[in-house]
């Protein structure tokens, strides 16, 4: 993490951890467009997106295989934050707590304008919990229930067959939400927002400017800190609680 005297970044994510989140966007997005055709199969865009696909088929051995990717993906994640969870600093820590609720109800009263402070943000905040707990919570459903459409007679066989038509909705219902939380929660945060479009560079760079982290997650750059893990030669700025950007600053 260490650079040279004019090195004025820090790393926030791995060379492992943008592949990773690179195989999440890809897989993402090829479910969402093979997925929802075979939803909406009866609406002319639907059964369109089908035929490009090769027919209903091949629409479905497509979303499988990237669907048992994602799988894949999610359980090799798990490994990672089981390995690294006692890590003594810069964990995986996502764990939401009752301080995340009180940073929650502070940081709305400090954007309606009732406080002249904003909470002091560690390496992670709440909004990227609540994210990151939601991929978590979806990904589970969506395998879940994609397993018993994928294989319903396996499946009736140990439960009620109501399950498979529960499921079907639940899948739906699931994918849409996913898509919807992607488009206005995370492409806000990691795109849109001023201080970052066109969009976060952290995704591809892996690093943050040391202002940026200063003013988003100040107490994870007081640690840094006072580890002597911030770039040689920085000079911080007067101590404070300067006005923090709006965005979360995840990739």
């Amino acid at each position: 993490m260490r650079g040279g005297r004019g090195d004025s970044a820090v790393e926030r994510f791995s060379l492992a951890q943008r592949v990773e989140h690179f195989l999440l966007l890809i897989s993402f997005n090829v479910l969402v467009i093979t997925g929802l055709p075979q939803k909406y199969s009866g609406e002319g865009w639907g059964e369109r997106l089908i035929v490009l696909f090769g027919g209903i088929g091949q629409t479905r051995f497509i979303h499988r295989t990237v669907a048992v990717i994602l799988v894949a993906l999610g359980l090799y994640h798990l490994l990672v934050v089981v390995a690294t969870r006692k890590r003594p600093v810069r964990r995986h820590d996502m764990n939401l707590s009752i301080r995340d609720i009180r940073d929650m109800f502070a940081d709305l009263r400090f954007l309606s304008g009732r406080s002249q402070e904003r909470p002091r943000f560690g390496r992670f905040d709440y909004r990227q919990k609540f994210e990151y707990l939601a991929v978590l919570w979806g990904t589970v459903i969506m395998a879940v229930t994609g397993l018993i459409m994928w294989f319903p007679s396996l499946v009736t066989q140990w439960l009620p067959g109501v399950v498979v038509p529960a499921a079907r909705v639940a899948h739906g219902g699931e994918a849409l939400l996913a898509m919807l939380s992607v488009v206005l929660w995370h492409f806000y945060n990691a795109h849109f927002r001023p201080d970052v479009f066109p969009m976060d560079p952290a995704m591809f760079s892996g690093k943050i400017t040391v202002e940026r982290l200063r003013h988003e997650h100040p107490e994870e750059f007081d640690e840094l800190q006072e580890l002597g893990m911030l770039p040689e030669g920085h000079s911080p700025e007067p101590a404070g609680n300067p006005p923090a950007p709006t965005g979360s600053g995840t990739a």
